[in-house]
This record gives C-alpha cells, structure tokens and sequence, in this order.
C-alpha cells in the first residue's frame, strides 16, 4: 500500500508545480500587459508635450503596443498549451525584447541635444518621464527573458501531458514463443485483442 501512496503524492506535487508554473506565466504576462498599457499612457504624454514629434517622444507608443500583445498572447498559451501557442509566445517574447532594446536607444536620444555640426552633449534638465520610459523598457526586457524560460517550461509540460495521454492506449501481450497479442484500450475501458 505505501508505494501507491507514495505515486499519489509524487503525482499531486507534480500538478501543484504545473498550476505553478502557469501561474507563473499568467504574473508574467500581467506584467507585459500592465507594462504596455503604462508605456502607451507615457508615450501619449510624451508626444502631448514634445514641440516637435521625435522618434524617442512616440517609441513608447509603438513599443507599449507590442508589449500588450505579448501578454495577450501569454495568456492565451497558459490556457491552451499547443505547440503552436506555445512558439507564438516564444516568438513574439523574443521581438517584445528586441523592440525594448529599439525603444530604450531611441529613449536615450531624447536625453541629448545634438547640435548642427553633428556633435551631441547632454541636456541640462533631463525629462523624467524619459526616464521613467527607459525604466520600463529595461523591466520589460527582464520579464521578456522570464516569459520566454517559462513558455519552455510550458512547452515541456505540454509534452508530458500529451505523452501521458497516449500512455496506456494500449499494450503487448506475450503469450507463447510465437504469439503476440496487443491489447487496445479504448474510451469505454473495454479491453479487445488483437492477434498478430
């Protein structure tokens, strides 16, 4: 009787740390929604204010986009764990982390001045919202990496949940030296053999 038991156990720990990673990926993904919809909101500002629409005024905008997607789709792999999802998510983390890289460099610009001769120095009074926006890129960019280890993980759980699907559909039976029966098992548990 004890090691059933100890399967019992071992399979409810394995479960727990299913519904925890996935847990985990529904935070992650709450993170990259909550961060886009912030640097949408940052970017409007920014472009509200600036004399002039400059790149590193609207980045926020397209970028906050981008990060909303992602989250999006995060969600939608925790719930359904294809294969498909599962490489959309992988995907459209590693561009989100890409554009964070695009967005934080043209932030960057917004903090100098450039002068007609070409060169640049830095502005005296620099903008907070600029870097408040380069901040959360930069969160951006560590949640990216985050999601993208955690839809792996979600990728391997997905495998062990299909191969426990198709474990036990059916079974060989050895019966002499020269028989061979494979036992099916189907939806209604009723065994029909099958000689070979």
């Amino acid at each position: 009787m004890l090691p059933w038991t100890l399967i019992h156990v071992i399979s409810h720990l394995l479960v727990a740390m299913v519904r925890w990673d996935l847990i985990l990926v529904f935070c992650a993904s709450g993170c990259h929604i909550f961060l886009g919809v912030f640097s949408v909101c940052l970017g409007v500002i920014l472009s509200i204010q600036a004399e002039v629409w400059l790149a590193h005024s609207v980045s926020p905008i397209w970028s906050g986009g981008i990060f909303f997607i992602t989250g999006l789709v995060g969600i939608l792999c925790a719930k359904r764990k294809t294969s498909y999802v599962i490489m959309c998510f992988i995907a459209i983390a590693a561009v989100s982390m890409v554009t964070t890289f695009v967005s934080f460099q043209l932030l960057r610009v917004g903090l100098q001045n450039h002068a007609t001769d070409g060169s640049t120095f830095q502005k005296e009074v620099k903008d907070p919202l600029i870097i408040i926006a380069m901040g959360t890129a930069g969160v951006e960019c560590l949640i990216c990496i985050l999601s993208i280890l955690l839809s792996c993980r979600v990728a391997k759980i997905a495998k062990e949940e299909m191969c426990q699907q198709r474990e036990g559909m059916f079974h060989i039976k050895v019966l002499g030296q020269k028989d061979i029966v494979v036992v099916t098992k189907p939806l209604l548990d009723s065994a029909k053999d099958t000689a070979i």
